[in-house]
Order: C-alpha cells, then sequence, then structure tokens
C-alpha cells in the first residue's frame, strides 16, 4: 500500500495568507493605476480648449458690449455718428448669436487662434494659451487653458457713399449736410453739353460728393437749386437736371426745328445748285457763326458734287436744352429721300438725320444756328 503524504496545515494557512496579500497588493495597484487613469483623465478634460472658448462666447452673448468692446467702439473713427449712436447700431446689427472658428496662427500645443462672427461676419479675434499659473496643480503637464488676448476690430461694419450732382444742388446724409470738405471732384461736364464746353465755359458743371466711416444704414437725400427733395434717375441723361424751356421759346425751337432742316439738308445733299441752296439756308445761320462760316468753304467742293434728287419729309425737335444768354441746344431729327447714281436700290436713300443744333435768339425775335453736329439717331 502507497503513503500518501498529507498537507500540513500550516502549510495551507501560508498559502492562504499569501493569496489574500497578492489579491490585496493586485487591488492596490488597480487601484493606483485607475486613479491615475482618472486623474489624467480629469486633467485632460481640464485642458481641453473647448470649454474655455464656450465659456468665452456664452459670456459675449451675455454681455457683448464689455469695457474692450466699448473701448474698440469709441477708438473708431465715426465722425457723423456720437459714441452711444455707434453703440445703438452695433447692438442692433448683432443681434444674432455670436460663433466661433479656430483660425491659422498658434501651434496648437501653447496657444491657438478663433475668430468670432455675427451671422458669417468676423469682427473678433481671441488667443487661447496655456495657463502657466497651474503648473504646481498638474500632475501630467495638461495645463489648462486660458484667455490670453481679445482683439475687436468693426471697420467691416463701415459703410461709404459716393454721389455725383449739380453743383447747384446739396446732399445731406444721415440727417447732416455735406460740406465742401466731402466734395471730392469738381467741374464735371453734363453729358448732353459735352461738346459746347470749350465754347461756353460758363455752362452748368456737376461734383463728386464722397463720405465713408458710417456705421449701420446710409440716409442720403438731394436737394435740388431750390431747396427742393428730390431724386436722381441713372437711367436718364444729365437733361433730367436742366429747367425745361419756356413754351413760348419751345414753341418757336419747334419752328426753327422745321424751317432750318430742310434747306440745311438740301444744302448738304448737293442736289441743287450750291449758291442757290446756301441762299435759302443762309437765312438761318447766325451772321459770321461757325457753321456759316463751315458752309462757305464747302462751296466750291460742291460745284463738282451732285446728286440725282433730295425730297424733305418733316422734322421734329426731340429735346431742347437752354444754356443761358440765349443759346440753346437743340436736338432735331429730319427724314430726307435722297437719290444717288449708283448707289443702293434705285439709288434711293430714305435717311433719319440727326441734327444737334446750337441755337442762338437773336433779340428775342429770330432763331439763328450757330453750328451742327451730325449724329445717328437710335432706333
Amino acid at each position: 500500500m502507497a503513503n500518501v503524504k498529507k498537507k500540513s496545515k500550516s502549510g495551507s494557512v501560508v498559502y492562504a495568507f499569501f493569496l489574500i496579500l497578492y489579491i490585496i497588493l493586485l487591488c492596490a495597484v488597480v487601484y493606483f493605476a485607475l486613479g491615475k487613469v482618472w486623474s489624467y483623465a480629469e486633467e485632460y478634460e481640464n485642458a481641453r480648449p473647448d470649454p474655455v472658448i464656450d465659456g468665452y462666447v456664452e459670456k459675449l452673448n451675455e454681455n457683448l458690449f464689455d469695457d474692450t468692446v466699448a473701448a474698440t467702439i469709441q477708438a473708431m473713427p465715426h465722425p457723423f455718428q456720437t459714441d452711444e449712436e455707434v453703440m445703438a447700431v452695433i447692438q442692433e446689427m448683432f443681434g444674432s448669436e455670436l460663433t466661433y472658428k479656430r483660425t491659422v496662427g498658434g501651434d496648437g500645443n501653447t496657444s491657438i487662434n478663433y475668430a468670432i462672427f455675427c451671422e458669417g461676419n468676423a469682427f473678433g479675434r481671441v488667443t487661447l494659451v496655456r495657463d502657466q499659473s497651474k503648473a504646481n496643480d498638474v500632475q501630467f503637464g495638461n495645463l489648462p487653458w486660458k484667455v490670453d488676448s481679445e482683439e475687436f476690430d468693426f471697420s467691416d461694419l463701415y459703410s461709404s457713399l459716393e454721389l455725383t450732382v449739380p453743383e447747384s444742388y446739396s446732399v445731406a446724409v444721415n440727417n447732416r449736410m455735406l460740406g465742401e470738405e466731402f466734395i471730392v471732384n469738381r467741374g464735371i461736364h453734363y453729358d448732353v453739353l459735352e461738346s459746347f464746353y470749350e465754347d461756353y465755359p460758363q455752362l452748368p458743371t456737376k461734383v463728386t460728393y464722397h463720405v465713408d466711416q458710417i456705421l449701420g444704414h446710409l440716409d442720403p437725400v438731394i436737394y435740388d437749386d431750390k431747396g427742393n427733395v428730390t431724386t436722381i434717375d441713372p437711367n436718364q441723361n444729365d437733361s433730367q437736371f436742366i429747367d425745361p424751356i419756356d413754351p413760348t421759346i419751345q414753341s418757336r425751337l419747334e419752328a426753327f426745328a422745321v424751317g432750318f432742316s430742310d434747306p440745311y439738308l438740301a444744302y448738304s445733299s448737293n442736289v441743287s445748285d450750291p449758291h442757290s441752296a446756301y441762299a435759302a439756308v443762309e437765312n438761318y445761320l447766325l451772321p459770321n457763326g461757325d457753321l456759316a462760316a463751315r458752309l462757305k468753304l464747302t462751296l466750291d467742293g460742291y460745284e463738282w458734287a451732285h446728286t440725282t434728287s433730295y425730297r424733305f419729309e418733316g422734322a421734329q425737335l426731340v429735346n431742347a436744352v437752354a444754356l443761358g444768354d440765349g443759346y440753346y441746344v437743340a436736338d432735331i431729327h429730319a427724314q430726307t429721300t435722297i437719290t444717288y447714281p449708283n448707289k443702293g436700290e434705285n439709288g434711293v436713300v430714305h435717311d433719319n438725320n440727326g441734327l444737334r443744333v446750337l441755337v442762338y435768339d437773336m433779340n428775342g425775335t429770330e432763331m439763328r444756328a450757330v453750328s451742327v453736329e451730325r449724329y445717328v439717331p437710335e432706333g
């Protein structure tokens, strides 16, 4: 029969003791390790920048106009508005919730930059840095973030305005009349009078006003030379700035348009004896005027130039502008039918002639042509 050794009671006790001690030590190590992990996780969470920038923007949403923002606004040039007016404008414009977005700059380890937005418009910059004052409060080197600097720039909110008006007009912006210091360009010609400035420098001109550094809405008001509020139509030419002609003068100019156009175009067509044609148009020319001199110079050339026939179909005064001192610009559309040898179908040409005539009212009794500019009417 084999001999069976029995475990001693004392050996079992020792084994159980060391097993319990091992379990206790293992639990201690696990607890210590878990403590370190929890501490690291807590420290890491406290070292994230998001809660810091979230808290900053939340506070800014609650009170956008803290001392820094107020100082920024006050330092901005705003010659048209008081500090209070600017503050009210920006409060109205920044009524929506603020947001942020991380931007370039900063290394991401020691500094981070953010842009602050309102309705998609960036107006602020905030920089976060590691808080070195907390170095003794961390175990794993994960320093928390803090706001290091903030900058605000509302210059993108500025508006500007530029208006070109007759020099005799005046302009107000947000209830403030603009002085000459806001005029940036003078002596701008009226488009309908462009060809007459060289000979008549006294003609009216326009000026351009320019204003900027206005926050918020712009409310320009234009006053004409009589002090009445007026509106400029960008689809019209500068004739809108010229006073209508007296009905009596208008009627005389209409009669002149028909009376002058026929002999002038007949002379230009070379269809008849040039001396007879010149005699017919001469009654409508200012003696010794530019047009009279030029037509005389063409007489020799007309001796050999001929057309077959000329027929006057009518004329209309389409526009008239008073230049002052008895001078007027008359825009005339005149229709003619001229037959040329060896030209077109049977040589017949129907023309719609544009004549811009400088007219002088001689002693209020006779209208005379000083000069003519030919052009092709639209349409």
